[in-house]
C-alpha cells in the first residue's frame, strides 16, 4: 500500500498534476471530500473572486481543481491561492492555468525539503483556492428607470478538460487520491445604475404666423437652444445635433435676449453640415466656453429656478423649410451623438461642470411639421386660373351682390387689406390702361401672400403641397 500511495503523489509532484489512480476510496473507512464553488456576483463594469471551497473529512495534502464558464458572458483572468486556508498553510507548490473558456490550479502542500509534512487541517469550508472573473458587456441604464436583467452563467467542473495529460478534480489525503464530489455554482453580471445629471437641454422650432411647430414650404424661423440646471454651474457645453435634409439650418449665431449675452461667451463654434449627399446626413455642432480668455474670470450659467419653468435661452439658429419638404410629415431634430459636422473629429453631446464632461442628462428634441399653405394669383378673384375682366366683374359683384368667393387676397388687388371698389379699378388699369401689374404672387404664377392682413385666409383647394 506503500507504493501505492507515493505514486499517487508523486504524479503531483511532477507537475502535470494527472492523479494515477491505483486506489479508491470507495473503500469502506476512507477519506471523503466535496469541492464547493460559491457563487458570486459583481458590478457588468467589473469583476469579482469566486472561492473554491473543500470538505474534507481527512487533512488535505495537495488537490487540483479544473472548472469551466461560458466566455461570451465572462472572463477568467487568473487563478490563485492569495488570502485562503491554502496559502495559511504554507503550501510550497502550485501551478494555474488560464483557458479561454475555464482554468485550473494544482497545488502541493509539502513539496520542499524537509518535508515537515504540511497539509490543511480536515475541515468543512476550506477555502482552496480563488477563480478571479470580469463581466464582458457592461449593462448600464439611468437611475430611476427600470432596472435591466442580471445575466448569470454557470461555474462547472470538469474533468478530463483541460492540460496534457488532461486534468481532474481531486483532493490528496492520507497520500490517497480521493474523488471528490463536485458542487457547481455560478457568476453574476449585475446592472449598473448611472447618476444622471439634472442638467436639462431642449431644442425647439419657432416659426411666426403658424401655430408651435407648423411651417410652409420656404418659411424660415428659428431653432432655439434652452436649459435647466437647478443646483450646478454650467462652464460650457458642446451641443450635436441631427436633423432632416429637408430642411436648412443657418450657421449665424443669434445670442439676443439669452442669458449667455448678458453673462457674455469668449468662445463659439458653430459647424453646420447642409450636405444631404456627405454620407452621414444633416448635423449640426455648437461649442460653447464661457471663460476661454485671461484673466479667467470664471463666467458659468447660473442654476436656474427649477428644471422646468426655470428654463433659459441659450441662442438660436435660422430654420428653414426646404420646398421638397413632404407636407404633413415631421421634419426631425434630434439630439445625437457620434456626429462631426463639418470635420473629421466625432463630437457628442456634454456639459461642462467644475472642469469634468458630463454626457448623462435629460434632452428634448423638436421637429417641424410642414402644413399645406394657400397660394393664389393675385386678381384671379373667380379662381379659374386667370385674371382678366370676368374678375374685375367679380370683384364689383362680391362688394354690391352676393357673389361668393373663395380667396380675398386673390381680390385685394392693389394689397392693400381691403376689398373695395379701387381693387376692380386696380386690375381693370392694368388689363387695359398699361397700370402697375398686381402685386406678388401677381396674376401669372401662385404663391402665398407675402403681405400681413387681417383679410380671411383662403378655403381653396390650391396649396403649396399640390
Amino acid at each position: 500500500m506503500r507504493v501505492i500511495e507515493q505514486r499517487s503523489v508523486s504524479c503531483i509532484i511532477a507537475v502535470c498534476f494527472a492523479i494515477v489512480v491505483v486506489s479508491s476510496v470507495s473503500l469502506a473507512g476512507g477519506p471523503t471530500a466535496s469541492f464547493i464553488a460559491e457563487s458570486a456576483s459583481a458590478p457588468s463594469t467589473g469583476g469579482s473572486a469566486v472561492r473554491v471551497l473543500i470538505d474534507s473529512s481527512a487533512d488535505v495534502q495537495g488537490f487540483v481543481i479544473s472548472m469551466s464558464h461560458d466566455p461570451a458572458a465572462i472572463t477568467l483572468s487568473g487563478v490563485d491561492i492569495a488570502g485562503t486556508d491554502t496559502e495559511l498553510s504554507g503550501a510550497e507548490f502550485m501551478v494555474p492555468n488560464v483557458y479561454a473558456d475555464g482554468g485550473t490550479i494544482g497545488v502541493v502542500l509539502d513539496f520542499n525539503a524537509p518535508y515537515g509534512g504540511q497539509a490543511i487541517p480536515a475541515s468543512a469550508g476550506i477555502h482552496a483556492a480563488n477563480y478571479n472573473y470580469s463581466c464582458n458587456t457592461a449593462v448600464l441604464y439611468f437611475e430611476g428607470d427600470p432596472v435591466p436583467p442580471s445575466e448569470t452563467t454557470a461555474l462547472t467542473f470538469v474533468d478530463g478538460t483541460y492540460g496534457s495529460p488532461a486534468l481532474s478534480n481531486v483532493s490528496v489525503s492520507g497520500g490517497l487520491s480521493v474523488w471528490p464530489s463536485l458542487n457547481n455554482g455560478s457568476f453574476t453580471c449585475d446592472p449598473v445604475a448611472i447618476p444622471s445629471e439634472d442638467t436639462v437641454l431642449w431644442m425647439e422650432t419657432e416659426f411666426d404666423n403658424s401655430e408651435g411647430n407648423a411651417a410652409f414650404h420656404g418659411q424660415t424661423g428659428s431653432l432655439c437652444f434652452y436649459y435647466a440646471d437647478a443646483d450646478d454651474n454650467i462652464q460650457g457645453m458642446t451641443m450635436t445635433g441631427c436633423y432632416d435634409c429637408d430642411l436648412t439650418v443657418g450657421s449665424d449665431w443669434d445670442w439676443n435676449g439669452s442669458i449667455v449675452e448678458q453673462i457674455g461667451v469668449e468662445y463659439l463654434a458653430v459647424q453646420i453640415d447642409d450636405d444631404a449627399s456627405d454620407g452621414d446626413g444633416c448635423e449640426l455642432v455648437v461649442a460653447i466656453l464661457l471663460d476661454a480668455l485671461p484673466p479667467f474670470e470664471g463666467q458659468t450659467l447660473p442654476q436656474t429656478a427649477d428644471l422646468n419653468e426655470g428654463r433659459l435661452l441659450i441662442g438660436c439658429l435660422s430654420v428653414t423649410v426646404d420646398d421638397t419638404a413632404e407636407c404633413d410629415v415631421a421634419q426631425e431634430i434630434n439630439w445625437c451623438n457620434g456626429i462631426n459636422g463639418t470635420g473629421s473629429v466625432n463630437l457628442y453631446n456634454n456639459v461642462v461642470i467644475e472642469f469634468q464632461s458630463l454626457q448623462i442628462y435629460e434632452r428634448h428634441d423638436t421637429l417641424v411639421m410642414v402644413v399645406p399653405e394657400e397660394i393664389f394669383q393675385r386678381g384671379d378673384c373667380n379662381g379659374d386660373d386667370k385674371a382678366d375682366l370676368a374678375d374685375a366683374a367679380s370683384i364689383l359683384a362680391n362688394q354690391f351682390g352676393s357673389y361668393d368667393i373663395d380667396c380675398s387676397d386673390a381680390c385685394d388687388v392693389n394689397d392693400d387689406g381691403l376689398l373695395n371698389m379701387a381693387d376692380s379699378v386696380s386690375l381693370l388699369n392694368w388689363l387695359f390702361k398699361f397700370g402697375d401689374i398686381p402685386a406678388a404672387p401677381g396674376p401669372f404664377d401662385d404663391g402665398a401672400d407675402p403681405t400681413e392682413d387681417s383679410l380671411p385666409v383662403c378655403d381653396s383647394d390650391d396649396t403649396n403641397c399640390g
